[in-house]
């Protein structure tokens, strides 16, 4: 569960303040599909960076799985972040000269996670996602549609319960963009949170729910 209660943010440009999130009351269940849409500059990825917790707000509380996170320290953030949160982004962010493989076993290494459990888990990362012929080959080896799968399966190998995809389909072709949504659909259906930040109505119709923002503010919220 994902609460959000006044949240706010501001950024000083060129000696302005921007005002990038104003008041944004938002509740996200478990299991949710939601899609987050508006225009540049509406606020849409500053929402998301404070939901996946790379930002903090100037103003609100946020409450995820019922703990408190507003206030917690940095390492502490690292922490929740890195067992609860999975990133999907734009342009892959994987790190260019480690292999498929190495790429999705990053984050466990990094969380201490025993070798024995890591094999076992990439096993079934590079199965369930296609990748076992593609597991030496690094990004540059591969299509844009291999590595976003590289990054999916990145995402879930600390098993998050919220994936947050940022224009995950946005360096993609059309075919390739649909495989990558039906990736991250299958996430969802095996029970996951999958929030989207996307530009695409298109995109946003396929999820459950849509939320609309304007000038850092929610302007509408959109079920089936």
């Amino acid at each position: 569960m994902i609460r959000l209660t006044g949240i706010a943010r501001t950024f000083l440009v060129g000696g302005e303040e921007v005002h990038a999130l104003r008041a944004v009351d938002l509740t996200i269940a478990h299991g949710e599909y939601l899609s987050i849409m508006g225009p540049s500059g509406s606020g849409k990825s500053t929402l998301l960076n404070i939901i996946g917790l790379l930002d903090r707000p100037d103003e609100g509380s946020y409450e995820l799985d019922a703990r408190n996170v507003t206030a917690l320290s940095d390492d502490e953030l690292a922490r929740v972040r890195r067992e609860k949160i999975g990133f999907v982004f734009q342009f892959f962010h994987l790190v260019p000269r480690l292999t498929a493989v190495q790429n999705i076993e990053l984050p466990m290494v990094l969380a201490g996670i025993d070798p024995a459990e890591r094999n076992t888990r990439l096993a079934r990362l590079l199965a369930e996602y296609g990748l076992e012929e593609r597991a030496g080959h690094r990004p540059d080896q591969l299509s844009g549609g291999q590595c976003q799968r590289v990054a999916i399966a990145r995402a879930m190998s600390m098993g998050p319960t919220v994936i947050l995809a940022d224009e995950p389909t946005g360096n993609l072709d059309r075919h390739t963009g649909q495989e990558v949504l039906s990736v991250l659909e299958r996430v969802h259906h095996n029970g996951g949170t999958v929030v989207i930040v996307t530009h695409d109505p298109e995109i946003g119709a396929r999820s459950h729910r849509r939320l609309r923002m304007l000038d850092g503010a929610v302007v509408a919220d959109e079920k089936d």
